[in-house]
This record gives C-alpha cells, structure tokens and sequence, in this order.
C-alpha cells in the first residue's frame, strides 16, 4: 500500500486520498457549474478547458508522495520513530505532472499553465526565487525519483478516478528529475517576454490561478480531514422558525417585521439602512439563505463584534459544525469558551486552520482578514475561492476610513466577478457611502427599516462646556438613581474622572488598556447585571455591547460615533426620559483623534439639534455633517492602485510579509502589545504547558508613543522572550503610569 498519511489502514493510503479528492472535487465543480461558466464567459476562457485543468491538478497534486523517501517518512512517522529525511513532495508532483502531460503542454503552449504553479504551491508559498524550498533547491544534491511502477501507479488513479480522457505519456525511461527541471518550467512562464506573448489579461491570470489552487486546497484540505464537505442549505423558512425560537425564548413575542420582509424578497445586491434594535443581523441572513446552497459570510469591523456575531450564529441558527469565526484573536475566542482541553489538538488546530481559509458553510470575520487575499498574503486563494456564489455582508460600512473603502470597493468588483452578491449595511449611512455603494452595486434605492425610522428614544442635548465643567451635573443624574454612562475621547480623561468618582459611587472603568482577561470580565458584567452606579468608558462601548442607559453623556466626537454611542441610550425603548447629552470635546481630541472640521460640524448640528429625535433626524444630522466629505482622496486612491498593481505585477507568486502586521487601514494609534509584570508566573506557565493562546488573555494593548516614553525602558528579561514589562497595573484602572501629566500622544 502507498500511503497519502500517516495512518494505517485503507484511510491512510494514496488510492483512498485521491478518491475522495476527486468526489468532493466532482461534487463541488458541478454544484456551481453554472457560477463557473458566467466567471469563464468574464474571464474569455472555455468552461471545457478549466475543468479539465483543475481535473488535472487535483488527480495528480499528491504524485510525489509515491516517492520512496515519502513513503519511507509515513511509515516511520506511524512507527514513531525518529533520523526521518525530508523532501517537499509538491516539487516532485509538479516535475511529474509535466511529464505526463507533455502532449497537452505542446498543444497549448499560447495557454498560462495557472494548473501546474497551483500543484507547486499547493501547500507553500511562492516567490521568484522558490525560497520556500530552500532545502530541496540548495542543500539536497540528489533529488528521489519515481520508478516506472510508481509513476503508472500514480497516473493509473488519475484515470479511474477522474471522468476525463487523458492522452498522457506513463513511460519515464532514463529521467531524474532536478532543481534545474523546476527553475526552468517555473520561470518560463512568468519571464516579461512570456507574459508579452500570451497576450492575456495579468489579472485574468491571477483570477485563473486563484480559482484552481483555491478548488485544489478546499479537495485537498476536506479530503485530509475526518469529514465530508458541509454546505449551508437552510430555507428562508426554516430560518423564520428559528427566528420565532430564539424571540420567544427571550420571553418576547414574534411578529413579522416589514424590513425583515423586504430583504427576505430582495433580489441580488442590496444596501440596508437599519437602526439599532431592529434586527439587522436576522434581516441579513433572510437575504442571504434565500440563495440555497450557498455559502454566508459576514464581515465586521472589531474582533468583539465578530464574536458576538459568531456566537449569535452558531447558538441560535446553524450550530457550531457549520460556523468558522477568524480574525486577530479568534484562537483566543476558542480557547476561553469551552474549548480549553482541546484547543492544542492537532484536531482543534486544523479546525482552526479551516476557519482562517474561510472554508466553513457560514464564514464569520473582521473585514481585514479578506481584505488581505488583495495583498497574495496567507490563504488568499481559498480566501477569494470563498467568494464564488457567496453571499457577503458587510456591517457598520461607515466605521472604515478611506483607504479601507477603497480596498472594500475593489473586493466588492471581485465578488461581482465571481458572482457573488453583497450586503451593505449600516445604522448611520451617509450620502456620499450610499451613493458610492448603489452606483458599484447597481442599486437603485436601499431598503429602509421604515418603521423604525419614526421612533425617538432619545432627547439630544448639548452641554457648551468640557467634562470638568459637568461633573455636578453628572452626580445630580446618578443620585437620582439614573442608569449613567460617561463616555469620552481618551483613556487618561476615563481613568481621571474614575479616580474622581470612585470613592463616592460604585463605578466601573472600560477601555482598551486592560488585559483581555479583565475586559471581558467586564463586558460580560455589564451585559449580564449592570449595577453600576456610573460606566466610564472610551470609544470601545461604540459598538456591540447589549448594553442599556437612561442617561448617557458623551463627549462631543465625529457624529456617526455619536450615534453608535447613542444606540447605547435607551436600547430598548423602556424609558421615558431618556437623554443622551453631548459636551464639548478637549483640545487632545481635536489636535490627536480625530479630524477638526468634522468635530466643528458635529458640535454645530447637535447644538442646532436638541430634542427627541427620531431616526430620520438622525440620518439628516449625518448627511450635513458630511455634506462636502471627499470620499475620493489620497488613501483611496493608494488603496485601489495597491490592489491593482499587485494583481498585475505579482500575478500569482505570494507576497513576503506578515498578514496580521500588513496594513488594511490608516491606523493613527498604533497599539504595542504588553504583558504587566505581576503576571509573569502565570503566562510562563501557560507557555511551559503550550497553552499559547490564552497568554493574549493578559497582554495589554498601549499606544506606541506611551511605550515608547514610559513603558520600554522597563522591558523584563524572561526565558520565552515575552513581552513583559514592570509596570504598575490594576484591574479598576488599566495600567497605571509614573507621570501624572502625561498626554494622549
């Protein structure tokens, strides 16, 4: 028997792997046979022709694995023994494939072999100078080869299993196979003079490369696993049953919401302007459903509200078999929900592994992690494989800066490319992002929640002072046993006002420079039992917390922050009297955070603007505020030219750089990572028991300018080289510094 893996018995075997390759691959080519013939008909290229391409990678990726020195790896890997040798067997595969295949090379040598680079790089990265196979290219003199019977053997699979004829050649003579063989086929193709000469599209290369590799991993990487593929197929019906479940369990009646409806009957792209409250992520996936068989991706601005999108989805609607959640610190996710004993599994790792390809039924995650297949970085192929027929949504589209728009706006022209459909929606949706968005989208008019749009929660008011000149009037709310919230600009002002109020009142303080570990402690207090006297918070409390006040003061911010703020204000509509009052903001604020017309405008039109106001007012606020806003600058013509430029320069080779540091958006406040010294014993030991995720549970993100003014001088050596720092800490406040003066920089 060959083997594919180390494992005993027919699962284990070559034959066994190949198999399955090919039925998910026939499986998953003629479910979306008709998505690849309009993607072809765009790219200029014959349906016939890709599928008998993509046949050919899958059937014959894994031919070097018939290798001796392979078969020798498996089978002292079963044995658990050790002095095991190493070939990359992807380069063996590659050289093999030509060989076979050599007839249709000849005839088709106008054609860009995007097959046979997917073979190559089919499980490492590709760069012009193979670097990835520094060891079989530089220091492996005599490379294994394939005899006679191994070759056919191999070839003989391709044939049975496939549903294609092959004219292949099967007789190896005298051949042995050299790093030369490779460089030569390699560079061929990807030399300027070829490129010329193929006459095609750079970027219609790419999509053709992208397509295969990403068909060829999805077969492979399902195949390697314990499972067959799973497929989103729920109705809109089923979907509706759930809603009613989930509504009725939390002890509210079910009734049929006509923004709920409009989207449910919604055809193709759409643009959705909903309030909080009004069930946007239910009327998305309506919309989304409603294209059976189809896999549902759902792209957020922050790791929390991917979480709590994830968990909202994976409870309630598809189970935790159908849901992949990926972003910045989604391991950490796993590792803190009931996940702790099997989370350094190889299981458990692989699992994780599929959720960074986006290769679950229903794909959760921060916009960044796709917005990097742009950049050839990490997965990028199975990443935009995902695309094909999916159903996208977008959330909170007005939390993005320019540059991250223009990035957003040429991912969106690939998922139209390869017939994807997509969602905007936003709470706060400006003009100038409603009227880009419909014209790339074809959209004539967004579906409005309506009957949400008239209700008025809140009674805006503006307070034409600073937050040193309102702290009477703050206690004045609390001792009258208001629900109260202060939220302002910058962390030094929350911990300031919390060492004012502290001793007078039971306080909580929230913000972003507290361990993870301690700022889920506290999110969870305030969702599930806010008896605080006063939450002081920064802009985190923006968005995703099930959070509810009758009195929230704020200082005055960009006013689409205003208004996810004010979404925290009397959330459910149970109060009477509720108002959500705006001071003026500090001179840090304007000079550091955020841009100064924008803040001028904001203060303007909340001072013009002080009753109750419904939705509608709301939305018209948004719109003067931004009235002039050129969506067009500088950043979002970098963004479109960066895409393009690799998309026609790197055509299929990877990019070198590190996909978490790689930048997706023009970040002003650049965080460091640091871990406070009193907890060193406790991440040493989680890192002596492999437990590396959870270590993130008590790192603390700190501004790059206060790291580098009082907190890297202090770095402690330690054994694992983590980044741990003596500076002082408590779980009320966050870190706290030695300079009392010190500003937000």
């Amino acid at each position: 028997m060959y083997y594919a893996k180390p494992e005993e018995g027919y699962k284990g075997s070559y034959e066994y792997h190949i198999k399955k390759c090919m039925n998910i691959f026939y499986d998953e080519f003629y479910r979306k046979r008709d998505i690849f013939l309009k993607i072809m008909h765009y790219l200029g290229y014959d349906i016939d022709a890709f599928e008998r391409n993509v046949n050919f990678a899958v059937s014959m990726h894994d031919l070097g694995k018939l290798s001796c020195i392979f078969q020798e790896q498996m089978k002292k890997t079963i044995k658990k023994e050790k002095n095991i040798k190493y070939f990359r067997h992807e380069l063996l595969s590659f050289i093999y494939m030509i060989l076979a295949t050599q007839k249709y090379l000849k005839n088709s040598n106008k054609e860009f072999p995007y097959h046979y680079y997917s073979v190559l790089s089919h499980h490492k990265k590709l760069d012009i100078n193979l670097n990835e196979f520094y060891r079989e290219m530089n220091k492996i003199k005599e490379w294994p080869r394939l005899t006679d019977e191994e070759f056919r053997y191999g070839l003989s699979l391709a044939i049975k299993f496939s549903k294609q004829k092959y004219d292949l050649i099967n007789k190896l003579g005298n051949y042995i196979p050299t790093k030369a063989d490779v460089i030569k086929f390699f560079e061929y193709y990807l030399k300027e003079s070829s490129l010329v000469r193929l006459k095609v599209d750079r970027s219609k290369i790419r999509l053709l490369y992208t397509l295969c590799k990403g068909i060829l991993q999805y077969c492979d990487w399902i195949a390697s696993s314990d499972k067959m593929p799973l497929h989103q197929l729920m109705s809109q019906n089923e979907l509706i049953d759930k809603i009613k479940q989930k509504v009725e369990s939390e002890g509210h009646q079910y009734s049929e919401r006509k923004f709920h409806k409009d989207c449910a009957m919604a055809v193709n792209n759409i643009i959705a302007i909903a309030p909080t409250g009004s069930g946007k992520t239910e009327a998305s996936l309506l919309w989304a459903v409603k294209y059976n068989n189809c896999k549902i991706i759902f792209l957020m601005p922050t790791t929390v509200t991917s979480n709590s999108i994830y968990k909202r989805l994976a409870k309630s609607y598809f189970g935790d078999e159908y849901c992949g959640l990926t972003h910045s610190n989604s391991e950490l996710y796993f590792a803190i929900n009931d996940e702790i004993k099997t989370q350094n599994s190889p299981k458990m790792r692989f699992e994780l592994l599929q959720h960074r390809a986006f290769i679950a039924p229903v794909m959760v995650s921060t916009v960044d992690q796709l917005l990097t297949s742009g950049f050839n970085l990490g997965f990028w192929c199975l990443k935009e494989y995902a695309l094909v027929g999916s159903s996208i949504i977008i959330d909170e589209i007005q939390a993005y800066d320019t540059f991250t728009l223009g990035l957003i706006t040429e991912l969106i022209k690939k998922i139209k490319i390869l017939q994807g459909r997509v969602m905007i929606m936003s709470a706060t949706m400006p003009n100038f992002l409603l009227e880009h968005f419909s014209k790339l989208l074809s959209i004539e008019s967004p579906i409005i929640a309506t009957e949400f749009m008239y209700r008025k929660h809140n009674k805006w008011k503006f307070i034409d002072g600073q937050l040193w000149d309102i702290v009477d009037e703050i206690k004045n709310y609390i001792d009258k046993c208001k629900k109260v919230a202060v939220i302002v600009n910058t962390i030094e002002t929350a911990k300031k006002l919390y060492n004012e109020m502290s001793n007078d009142y039971n306080v909580l303080c929230l913000h972003s420079e507290f361990t993870m570990k301690d700022r889920i402690e506290k999110e969870n207090l305030l969702e599930k039992n806010n008896n605080y006297d006063l939450v002081i918070s920064t802009q985190v409390i923006e968005v995703s917390l099930d959070i509810n006040f009758n009195i929230i003061f704020s200082e005055c911010a960009p006013i689409d922050s205003l208004v996810q703020r004010a979404g925290r204000c009397n959330r459910r509509g149970e109060y009477d009297d509720s108002e959500f009052i705006v001071f003026d903001y500090s001179d840090i604020s304007e000079k550091y955070i955020y841009k100064s017309d924008i803040l001028k405008k904001t203060k303007e039109v909340v001072r013009k603007n002080q009753r109750y106001l419904s939705e509608y007012e709301i939305m018209e606020m948004v719109n003067e505020v931004y009235s002039d806003f050129n969506m067009y600058d500088d950043a979002f013509n970098e963004a479109v030219k960066i895409y393009n430029r690799i998309a026609n320069e790197e055509i299929i080779l990877d990019l070198q750089y590190d996909e978490e540091k790689l930048k997706t958006r023009l970040i002003n406040n650049t965080k460091v990572s640091i871990i406070p010294y009193e907890f060193k014993d406790k991440v040493e030991g989680l890192y002596n028991n492999n437990q590396y995720a959870q270590i993130a549970l008590y790192e603390v993100p700190v501004n790059i300018g206060r790291f580098k003014k009082y907190i890297i001088k202090n770095y402690c050596e330690n054994i694992y080289n983590l980044p741990i720092y003596t500076i002082k800490y408590n779980d009320e406040i966050g870190i706290i510094y030695n300079d009392e003066t010190i500003e937000f920089i």
